[in-house]
């Protein structure tokens, strides 16, 4: 949602999950940035990374994080390149279950470097890596599928049970974290809040990258 304005701070959380986490693949990556905003949502009315969440069979996917990682698509605004290059390599290996396509894992380069993430956000951080950290790609999807989360709420109120059988692993049915704190005026107030500010900055950078291309 806000990826020009946060592209550092999005590369530096994701950074620190492949420094931290051995062998850390792509999907598990996905799953524990999806996590670490819904948590963080839910403590504070404000996600860490703002990414957009949509439902896909697997469970909760950043779209553009995925995109970027899996096929190479990189967010251009002006001439500015926003990618998370500066941050993590890519590692591609044939699957040994399946003949034909690739394993995707995510390796840290550079300092693991916090400095520019709050004191809560590196407790979070930390706390769903030693909560997450050692569950595989697999078990974290079992746990984001249970009844009464947020993906399977979305799979059941746009019925996306069939497209995932009939048609496609994929859909544009974006994960509304509202719902976590609909009852929570404070936290109402506080994403509200949150979402006006980095709309208004995301805004005038965006404008002077175009000024300047």
């Amino acid at each position: 949602m806000f990826r020009a304005l946060l592209n550092d701070k999005i590369g530096t959380v994701v950074r620190h999950f492949a420094a931290q986490i051995p062998h850390l693949s792509l999907t598990k990556l996905l799953k524990l940035l999806y996590i670490t905003d819904e948590t963080a949502m839910q403590e504070t009315g404000t996600p860490i990374t703002w990414l957009e969440y949509r439902a896909w069979k697997h469970g909760p996917v950043p779209a553009e994080i995925y995109q970027e990682i899996k096929h190479g698509e990189k967010l251009t605004i002006g001439r500015r390149l926003f990618s998370l290059d500066n941050y993590i390599q890519i590692k591609r290996l044939e699957s040994p279950k399946r003949m034909g396509q690739e394993e995707v894992y995510i390796v840290a380069i550079g300092e693991d470097d916090l400095s520019m993430l709050s004191a809560y956000e590196v407790e979070l951080l930390n706390k769903i890596i030693q909560q997450f950290g050692n569950m595989n790609a697999t078990e974290l999807i079992d746990y984001l599928h249970e009844e009464g989360s947020l993906w399977h709420k979305a799979v059941q109120e746009h019925k996306l049970d069939t497209n995932f059988e009939l048609f496609q692993n994929t859909s544009n049915c974006i994960i509304d974290f509202s719902d976590l704190i609909e009852e929570d005026e404070l936290l109402k107030m506080a994403a509200q809040s949150a979402f006006e500010s980095l709309s208004f900055h995301q805004t005038l950078y965006e404008n002077k990258l175009q000024q300047n291309a």
